[in-house]
């Protein structure tokens, strides 16, 4: 994309982990000009449409803007089957954590006008658009790691394992192949391959 890229996350929770990063220093999702939210939009249907054919898996995707000063949209693959355990593990570990939920149905496209300004927030996104807002004021102590604990779950993908990004660390190399293979695979269905083939 000209506003938009993806990356291979560091520290994956499976090797098909995506993150989509602005090009130019934004903090989130909130401070996205119309041309990038078009452009997040467009890979995010683009992974989602890979992830079913390819994976068989649904795609859920999440943003945390505490404690960040540049937006990450992690893209994760989870099993088909698992679809309807999505939103009940992002609840039940809200519930750990003692965490407020407003949930904000696909059709709406207004899903930020419920976090008020200047207010850090964790978003987590199902493929039908659906969206689980948590709200993190500061006297909030928001887990870090609550959007990959929730996947890396029994209830997802069982992974409890990759939790921390830093115990799933790879080597130049590896990365370099995972990064091979998903392009390739991505080649396909990728929207802006035209554009790139110009650069």
């Amino acid at each position: 994309g000209t506003h938009m890229y993806l990356a291979l996350a560091k520290g994956a929770l499976r090797t098909d982990h995506i993150m989509i990063i602005p090009t130019s220093h934004v903090k989130c999702q909130q401070f996205l000009s119309p041309d990038q939210h078009q452009e997040v939009s467009t890979f995010k249907k683009a992974l989602c449409k890979m992830n079913r054919s390819l994976h068989k898996a649904t795609t859920v995707f999440f943003e945390r803007s505490v404690s960040t000063s540049h937006l990450q949209i992690h893209c994760i693959p989870v099993p088909k089957g698992r679809i309807n355990d999505v939103k009940d593990a992002f609840y039940d570990f809200a519930e750990k954590y003692k965490l407020e939920i407003q949930e904000v149905p696909g059709d709406d496209p207004d899903w930020m006008d419920v976090i008020p300004a200047s207010t850090d927030y964790f978003v987590a996104e199902m493929e039908n658009e659906d969206k689980l807002i948590f709200l993190c004021p500061q006297r909030v102590r928001f887990p870090l790691q609550f959007g990959r604990e929730v996947l890396a779950s029994e209830q997802l993908l069982n992974t409890p394992h990759r939790v921390s990004w830093k115990a799933c660390q790879q080597s130049p190399d590896q990365e370099g192949h995972d990064a091979k293979r998903f392009w390739e695979a991505f080649a396909t269905f990728n929207p802006f391959a035209d554009d790139d083939s110009d650069d």
